[in-house]
């Protein structure tokens, strides 16, 4: 098979071509995959909603492309139908965006992942709205030993990771679905209550910073954060009911210990991950010092 085209193939409804470009194969957007795309996009700022735009004029912004990705749930290659998530920051807020601390996402279970801008400017993402290679817009996801498809509409977030080591390695971080809002953050203003005291010291801070990469998608500390999993400081926090040994197992493989675990294992590929752990649990000691009713 011929592989498929690098990223960013260009889609203009009614043309197809094969000798558009060299290295560029360019075809339309199929009309079932535009007429499907749904809900609107929730654009905030710190919190105070700037904008809301729907698909229609989100690929008035920026045209739809066909993507290829290794796709990390499912672990293989994936095609995507998408638009350039940087051409619609650009859009909503103008370039005041790529000045900006961190990205927070909401899904639609209340799943609340963040990243640093920085990231968005270092790599290339998407926003996927229609998938080319599988039943409707959808994944094959494992959950609890069982591979499940999941919906992904409105929106999933993907990354240009093919050819990128850096982003693979990463795994599902920052590969949220069911994407409904996009908020341009400071840590500290949107989690005051997660954020440790003044003076903390450097594992609590690196831990801190961990937390909300990895664990904020599902965890709130003080009522901040994610909704899918527990509350993890009220009304007790973990360090004060397990043991150091028994955390850092349940983070590096929670299936090691309870084999119907819904939590995954921290992404094996992830560089310093022993390190990244003990913060972690570094940020939790504190944190159980640090109650504060939401």
């Amino acid at each position: 098979m011929a592989p498929w085209p690098k990223t960013g193939s260009a889609y203009t409804p009614h043309f197809r071509s094969l000798a558009f470009a060299a290295s560029v194969l360019l075809l339309s957007v199929p009309l079932d995959a535009v007429a499907g795309a749904s809900g609107s996009l929730r654009f905030s700022m710190r919190g105070e909603v700037r904008a809301l735009r729907s698909f229609e004029e989100l690929k008035e912004i920026a045209p739809p492309s066909r993507l290829r990705v290794f796709e990390p749930y499912e672990e293989g290659p994936a095609e995507f139908y998408a638009l350039p998530i940087n051409a619609v920051l650009d859009a909503v807020y103008g370039e005041r965006w790529r000045e900006q601390e961190e990205v927070l996402l909401t899904c639609a279970d209340g799943y609340q992942p963040t990243f640093p801008v920085r990231r968005l400017l270092e790599h290339r993402a998407w926003l996927a709205f229609d998938r080319e290679d599988a039943p409707g817009f959808s994944i094959l996801k494992l959950e609890s030993g069982e591979r499940r498809r999941i919906e992904l509409s409105p929106y999933y977030l993907i990354w240009d990771n093919y050819d990128d080591e850096e982003l693979r390695r990463q795994g599902d971080y920052g590969w949220p679905y069911q994407l409904i809002g996009i908020d341009l953050i400071r840590a500290r203003d949107r989690f005051p209550k997660m954020t440790p005291a003044p003076g903390a010291s450097s594992d609590v801070l690196a831990g801190f910073t961990a937390f909300r990469v990895h664990c904020t998608r599902c965890h709130a500390i003080n009522g901040e954060g994610g909704t899918i999993g527990p509350e993890l400081n009220l009304p007790r926090n973990p360090i004060e009911y397990r043991d150091a040994k028994w955390l850092r197992q349940w983070i590096e493989d929670p299936s090691s210990l309870i084999a119907t675990a819904r939590m995954p294992a921290l992404n094996r590929r992830l560089p310093n991950r022993e390190k990244l752990i003990d913060d972690v649990l570094a940020y939790l000691g504190a944190m159980s010092r640090q109650k504060t009713e939401p």
